[in-house]
């Protein structure tokens, strides 16, 4: 008769798939949760601290540090404010014009936006390649669970941030690793996260800490942009699409 040991490599590996596979569906409800909870919202408005990896040509990684406040009103109204290391920008959405003012350059564009404000960062990301560090929180379920896509999760552990008690989640999904420190309330709120886009050049890391405000009521007049006479207006570029190779350039790779 064989005496009681450790778990053969078998069984652990099917414990830990087991865990992963409890973890993985308990991580997908809190992440569905916190979709619910911010898409029910008729006003968001938080501030954000972030770190961004900017990778070199040659593979260094530099990392900027900067500041965003977002103010929204569904479906479209919307003010951000952002500060970084190495830029400040301001962008108004009023339901039908986006307007991005470059306050330290004296200049700012216009894009026809009658659309939501989602809709309309979407499309200035599309085609302008327009993109603001975490302001598509306010998007978090509104477009579908496809949104937060989880292919796996492991739960880290508790800690502490801004006097709460948090969960930390570490997940998976088809183009980044992402973490969530997540409060404990009925109506959860992510307070911190940090991405890791490994499909990219690099593998740059995003980090940011959010500090959501209760904005019981946000004047028409915030999502109005007030540009100083001696601005200059610029148009926007839109991107140049992908070009297909020739047939020659696939007969050499």
């Amino acid at each position: 008769m064989a005496l009681l040991g450790p778990l053969s490599w078998a069984q652990q590996d099917a414990a830990t798939d087991k865990v992963n596979t409890v973890a993985t569906a308990e991580a997908i409800q809190i992440v569905r949760a916190l979709e619910k909870h911010l898409s029910g919202k008729s006003r968001l408005a938080y501030e954000t601290e972030f770190t961004s990896d900017v990778v070199l040509d040659n593979g260094q990684k530099i990392q900027i540090a900067g500041t965003t406040r977002v103010y929204f009103k569904r479906p479209n109204q919307l003010m951000v404010e952002l500060h970084s290391d190495s830029l400040s920008r301001l962008l108004y959405h009023d339901g039908t014009l986006l307007t991005v003012i470059a306050p330290e350059e004296k200049y700012y564009g216009t894009i026809a936006a009658s659309t939501s404000s989602i809709d309309a960062l979407m499309g200035a990301a599309k085609e302008y390649g327009l993109e603001i560090p975490l302001v598509d929180l306010i998007a978090w379920g509104v477009k579908g669970t496809d949104a937060l896509p989880v292919e796996s999760a492991v739960y880290i552990g508790e800690s502490e941030l801004q006097g709460e008690k948090v969960d930390h989640w570490a997940f998976r999904g088809p183009q980044q690793d992402w973490e969530v420190w997540v409060t404990r309330e009925e109506e959860p709120l992510p307070l911190k996260i940090s991405t890791v886009s490994y499909r990219a050049f690099g593998q740059p890391r995003f980090t940011a800490t959010i500090n959501w405000q209760e904005r019981t009521s946000i004047t028409d007049k915030l999502f109005v942009p007030d540009i100083d006479k001696d601005f200059h207006k610029i148009p926007f570029k839109k991107l140049n699409p992908a070009k297909a190779p020739t047939a020659r350039e696939v007969e050499n790779d």
